[in-house]
Protein backbone atom coordinates (compact mmCIF):
# COMPACT_ATOMS: atom_id res chain seq x y z
CA UNK A 1 0.00 0.00 0.00
CA UNK A 2 2.84 2.01 0.74
CA UNK A 3 4.53 1.57 -2.26
CA UNK A 4 1.47 2.22 -4.48
CA UNK A 5 0.87 5.29 -2.67
CA UNK A 6 4.77 6.44 -3.08
CA UNK A 7 4.06 5.46 -6.87
CA UNK A 8 0.99 7.99 -7.09
CA UNK A 9 2.66 11.13 -5.16
CA UNK A 10 5.95 10.70 -7.59
CA UNK A 11 3.57 10.61 -10.77
CA UNK A 12 1.64 13.39 -9.42
CA UNK A 13 4.68 15.58 -8.65
CA UNK A 14 6.13 14.13 -11.85
CA UNK A 15 2.75 16.23 -13.96
CA UNK A 16 3.21 19.31 -11.95
CA UNK A 17 6.93 19.55 -12.45
CA UNK A 18 6.12 18.74 -16.49
CA UNK A 19 3.26 21.48 -16.47
CA UNK A 20 5.39 24.15 -14.45
CA UNK A 21 8.57 23.44 -17.11
CA UNK A 22 5.57 23.66 -20.00
CA UNK A 23 4.65 26.91 -18.52
CA UNK A 24 8.04 28.44 -17.94
CA UNK A 25 9.14 27.54 -21.63
CA UNK A 26 5.81 28.83 -22.76
CA UNK A 27 6.06 32.17 -20.77
CA UNK A 28 10.07 32.19 -21.98
CA UNK A 29 8.37 32.11 -25.74
CA UNK A 30 6.03 35.27 -25.15
CA UNK A 31 8.34 37.01 -23.56
CA UNK A 32 11.02 36.33 -26.64
CA UNK A 33 8.57 37.85 -28.71
CA UNK A 34 7.41 40.81 -26.87
CA UNK A 35 11.03 41.75 -26.85
CA UNK A 36 11.86 41.55 -30.39
CA UNK A 37 8.29 43.15 -30.88
CA UNK A 38 9.45 46.47 -28.97
CA UNK A 39 13.25 46.08 -31.10
CA UNK A 40 11.32 46.11 -34.43
CA UNK A 41 9.72 49.17 -32.97
CA UNK A 42 12.46 50.66 -32.23
CA UNK A 43 13.83 50.57 -35.70
CA UNK A 44 10.75 51.70 -37.13
CA UNK A 45 9.54 47.90 -38.88
CA UNK A 46 6.01 48.51 -37.78
CA UNK A 47 4.58 45.71 -40.04
CA UNK A 48 6.71 43.43 -38.47
CA UNK A 49 6.62 44.47 -34.83
CA UNK A 50 1.92 43.55 -35.60
CA UNK A 51 3.24 39.96 -37.25
CA UNK A 52 4.91 39.48 -33.94
CA UNK A 53 2.40 40.02 -31.60
CA UNK A 54 0.05 38.71 -33.86
CA UNK A 55 2.30 35.25 -33.00
CA UNK A 56 2.15 36.20 -29.79
CA UNK A 57 -1.99 36.18 -29.26
CA UNK A 58 -2.18 33.35 -31.53
CA UNK A 59 0.98 30.80 -30.37
CA UNK A 60 0.37 31.93 -26.14
CA UNK A 61 -3.07 32.52 -25.60
CA UNK A 62 -2.53 31.59 -22.15
CA UNK A 63 0.19 34.46 -21.28
CA UNK A 64 -2.63 36.81 -20.71
CA UNK A 65 -0.51 39.07 -18.84
CA UNK A 66 2.12 39.07 -21.40
CA UNK A 67 -0.60 39.92 -23.85
CA UNK A 68 -2.28 42.61 -21.93
CA UNK A 69 1.22 44.31 -21.74
CA UNK A 70 2.07 44.00 -25.14
CA UNK A 71 -1.34 46.31 -26.13
CA UNK A 72 0.83 49.37 -25.82
CA UNK A 73 3.01 48.03 -28.31
CA UNK A 74 0.47 47.04 -30.69
CA UNK A 75 -0.57 50.62 -30.22
CA UNK A 76 2.74 52.50 -31.09
CA UNK A 77 3.01 49.86 -33.74
CA UNK A 78 -0.37 50.93 -34.98
CA UNK A 79 0.40 54.66 -35.07
CA UNK A 80 3.95 54.32 -36.59
CA UNK A 81 2.39 53.03 -39.38
CA UNK A 82 -0.29 55.56 -39.67
CA UNK A 83 2.78 58.53 -39.15
CA UNK A 84 4.43 57.00 -42.12
CA UNK A 85 1.44 56.09 -44.30
CA UNK A 86 0.27 59.55 -43.79
CA UNK A 87 3.11 61.18 -44.69
CA UNK A 88 2.76 59.03 -48.27
CA UNK A 89 -0.20 60.24 -48.68
CA UNK A 90 0.62 63.77 -47.92
CA UNK A 91 3.69 63.30 -50.92
CA UNK A 92 0.87 61.55 -53.46
CA UNK A 93 -2.06 64.27 -52.69
CA UNK A 94 0.34 66.91 -53.85
CA UNK A 95 1.41 65.23 -56.73
CA UNK A 96 -1.86 63.89 -58.00
CA UNK A 97 -3.21 67.76 -56.91
CA UNK A 98 -0.98 68.90 -59.18
CA UNK A 99 -1.32 66.70 -62.12
CA UNK A 100 -5.28 67.27 -61.71
CA UNK A 101 -5.04 70.99 -62.01
CA UNK A 102 -2.84 71.31 -65.21
CA UNK A 103 -5.73 68.69 -66.76
CA UNK A 104 -8.21 71.19 -65.46
CA UNK A 105 -6.76 73.98 -67.69
CA UNK A 106 -7.53 71.40 -70.51
CA UNK A 107 -10.94 70.53 -69.71
CA UNK A 108 -14.59 72.48 -69.57
CA UNK A 109 -17.76 71.31 -67.45
CA UNK A 110 -21.14 70.83 -69.33
CA UNK A 111 -24.28 70.98 -67.14
CA UNK A 112 -26.42 68.81 -68.30
CA UNK A 113 -30.13 67.95 -68.15
CA UNK A 114 -32.26 68.48 -64.81
CA UNK A 115 -31.24 65.47 -62.41
CA UNK A 116 -28.01 63.73 -64.30
CA UNK A 117 -24.97 64.62 -63.35
CA UNK A 118 -22.93 66.69 -65.98
CA UNK A 119 -19.41 66.07 -66.78
CA UNK A 120 -16.06 67.28 -68.35
CA UNK A 121 -14.74 67.82 -72.23
CA UNK A 122 -11.73 68.50 -73.42
CA UNK A 123 -12.04 72.37 -74.66
CA UNK A 124 -11.80 71.33 -78.47
CA UNK A 125 -14.24 69.50 -78.14
CA UNK A 126 -18.29 70.54 -79.10
CA UNK A 127 -20.35 70.88 -76.47
CA UNK A 128 -24.04 70.12 -78.19
CA UNK A 129 -25.52 66.90 -77.48
CA UNK A 130 -24.06 64.83 -80.48
CA UNK A 131 -25.55 65.11 -84.15
CA UNK A 132 -23.63 62.85 -86.04
CA UNK A 133 -22.43 59.01 -86.20
CA UNK A 134 -19.32 58.81 -83.91
CA UNK A 135 -18.50 59.06 -80.23
CA UNK A 136 -17.28 61.61 -77.65
CA UNK A 137 -15.30 60.65 -74.89
CA UNK A 138 -15.86 62.20 -71.41
CA UNK A 139 -15.32 62.79 -67.76
CA UNK A 140 -17.37 62.07 -64.95
CA UNK A 141 -17.95 65.10 -62.02
CA UNK A 142 -16.93 61.79 -59.81
CA UNK A 143 -14.06 61.78 -61.83
CA UNK A 144 -14.49 58.40 -64.19
CA UNK A 145 -13.70 58.33 -67.81
CA UNK A 146 -17.18 56.98 -70.34
CA UNK A 147 -17.52 57.41 -73.74
CA UNK A 148 -21.15 58.21 -75.72
CA UNK A 149 -21.59 56.82 -79.13
CA UNK A 150 -24.39 58.07 -81.16
CA UNK A 151 -25.55 56.14 -84.59
CA UNK A 152 -27.16 59.38 -86.91
CA UNK A 153 -30.48 58.30 -89.02
CA UNK A 154 -29.91 54.66 -88.99
CA UNK A 155 -30.92 51.90 -86.33
CA UNK A 156 -28.32 48.84 -86.04
CA UNK A 157 -29.30 48.05 -82.40
CA UNK A 158 -26.65 49.50 -80.57
CA UNK A 159 -24.91 47.20 -77.90
CA UNK A 160 -21.00 47.78 -78.13
CA UNK A 161 -17.98 50.02 -79.43
CA UNK A 162 -14.92 48.62 -80.55
CA UNK A 163 -11.96 50.08 -81.51
CA UNK A 164 -9.13 48.53 -83.70
CA UNK A 165 -5.04 49.20 -84.46
CA UNK A 166 -4.61 46.40 -87.60
CA UNK A 167 -4.66 43.21 -86.88
CA UNK A 168 -5.81 44.03 -82.68
CA UNK A 169 -8.88 45.37 -81.32
CA UNK A 170 -11.08 46.02 -77.77
CA UNK A 171 -14.65 45.85 -77.18
CA UNK A 172 -17.09 47.17 -74.58
CA UNK A 173 -19.67 44.84 -72.78
CA UNK A 174 -22.80 44.67 -74.77
CA UNK A 175 -25.45 46.78 -72.79
CA UNK A 176 -29.27 46.19 -72.86
CA UNK A 177 -31.29 47.65 -75.41
CA UNK A 178 -33.09 49.68 -72.43
CA UNK A 179 -30.10 52.02 -72.36
CA UNK A 180 -30.62 52.64 -76.11
CA UNK A 181 -32.12 56.31 -76.88
CA UNK A 182 -33.86 56.47 -80.03
CA UNK A 183 -34.87 59.70 -81.36
CA UNK A 184 -36.10 59.98 -85.07
CA UNK A 185 -34.10 56.88 -86.60
CA UNK A 186 -30.88 57.59 -84.49
CA UNK A 187 -29.29 55.76 -81.48
CA UNK A 188 -27.59 57.19 -78.65
CA UNK A 189 -26.37 55.85 -76.04
CA UNK A 190 -23.62 55.86 -72.76
CA UNK A 191 -21.10 53.16 -71.80
CA UNK A 192 -19.88 53.37 -68.51
CA UNK A 193 -16.26 53.01 -66.61
CA UNK A 194 -17.26 49.08 -66.30
CA UNK A 195 -18.35 48.53 -69.71
CA UNK A 196 -14.83 49.80 -71.11
CA UNK A 197 -12.86 48.25 -68.75
CA UNK A 198 -9.23 48.32 -70.29
CA UNK A 199 -9.89 50.49 -73.08
CA UNK A 200 -7.93 53.33 -71.93
CA UNK A 201 -5.17 51.21 -71.04
CA UNK A 202 -5.52 49.83 -74.92
CA UNK A 203 -5.72 53.18 -75.97
CA UNK A 204 -2.70 54.52 -74.80
CA UNK A 205 -0.68 51.52 -75.91
CA UNK A 206 -2.16 51.98 -79.24
CA UNK A 207 -1.64 54.89 -80.46
CA UNK A 208 -2.16 54.00 -84.14
CA UNK A 209 -5.78 53.32 -83.53
CA UNK A 210 -7.49 54.37 -87.09
CA UNK A 211 -11.06 52.95 -86.53
CA UNK A 212 -14.14 52.50 -84.87
CA UNK A 213 -16.77 50.00 -85.27
CA UNK A 214 -20.22 50.75 -83.73
CA UNK A 215 -21.89 47.13 -83.18
CA UNK A 216 -24.96 46.67 -82.90
CA UNK A 217 -27.84 43.22 -83.12
CA UNK A 218 -29.13 44.69 -86.35
CA UNK A 219 -25.56 45.79 -87.73
CA UNK A 220 -22.59 47.51 -87.83
CA UNK A 221 -21.00 50.87 -88.53
CA UNK A 222 -17.32 51.66 -88.97
CA UNK A 223 -16.04 55.09 -87.77
CA UNK A 224 -12.69 56.59 -88.67
CA UNK A 225 -10.66 57.45 -85.69
CA UNK A 226 -8.65 61.02 -86.53
CA UNK A 227 -5.69 62.36 -84.57
CA UNK A 228 -7.98 64.81 -83.08
CA UNK A 229 -10.32 61.68 -81.58
CA UNK A 230 -7.12 60.13 -80.59
CA UNK A 231 -6.47 63.14 -78.56
CA UNK A 232 -9.59 63.52 -77.45
CA UNK A 233 -9.76 59.84 -75.56
CA UNK A 234 -5.96 59.92 -74.42
CA UNK A 235 -7.03 63.66 -72.91
CA UNK A 236 -9.91 62.26 -71.38
CA UNK A 237 -8.10 58.91 -69.95
CA UNK A 238 -5.41 60.86 -68.57
CA UNK A 239 -7.42 63.59 -66.94
CA UNK A 240 -9.62 60.98 -65.35
CA UNK A 241 -6.55 59.04 -64.56
CA UNK A 242 -5.18 62.28 -62.26
CA UNK A 243 -8.71 62.51 -60.63
CA UNK A 244 -8.90 59.07 -59.68
CA UNK A 245 -5.03 59.52 -58.06
CA UNK A 246 -6.11 62.39 -56.39
CA UNK A 247 -8.95 60.68 -54.61
CA UNK A 248 -7.99 57.96 -53.54
CA UNK A 249 -4.45 59.87 -52.23
CA UNK A 250 -7.19 62.02 -50.45
CA UNK A 251 -8.97 59.08 -49.09
CA UNK A 252 -5.91 57.12 -48.18
CA UNK A 253 -5.10 59.81 -45.94
CA UNK A 254 -8.49 59.90 -44.23
CA UNK A 255 -7.66 56.73 -43.43
CA UNK A 256 -4.87 56.47 -41.80
CA UNK A 257 -5.69 59.91 -39.56
CA UNK A 258 -8.79 57.85 -38.25
CA UNK A 259 -6.12 54.89 -37.56
CA UNK A 260 -3.59 57.51 -35.55
CA UNK A 261 -6.38 58.87 -33.36
CA UNK A 262 -7.29 55.08 -32.98
CA UNK A 263 -3.61 54.30 -31.57
CA UNK A 264 -3.16 57.32 -30.02
CA UNK A 265 -6.50 56.84 -27.91
CA UNK A 266 -5.68 53.41 -26.80
CA UNK A 267 -2.17 54.90 -25.79
CA UNK A 268 -3.62 57.71 -23.92
CA UNK A 269 -5.92 54.76 -22.43
CA UNK A 270 -3.86 52.24 -21.53
CA UNK A 271 -2.58 51.80 -17.95
CA UNK A 272 1.21 52.40 -17.76
CA UNK A 273 3.36 50.09 -17.05
CA UNK A 274 6.53 50.03 -14.05
CA UNK A 275 8.54 51.50 -15.86
CA UNK A 276 6.36 54.34 -17.47
CA UNK A 277 5.39 55.25 -14.16
CA UNK A 278 9.03 55.79 -12.05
Amino acid sequence: MFIATSKRLLAAGLILLSLASCSDKERDGATRLVSEADAAIENRNFAGAITLLDTLNARYPAQTELRRKALRLRAQAMEGIAIDSIQAADAALASSTISREEWDAKFRHVDSSVGLEGYFIPKGAAEKVMTATGIQPRVSEKGFFYIVANVQGKTIGLNAIEFVDGATSISSSEISPVRVIKVEGSESASFNPEEIEGVGEWLTEHPGTSKLVLKGSKGSVNVKVDDKMRTQLADCYSYSKALQAQRLASLHREKYERMLATARDQLANLPQTEEEGK
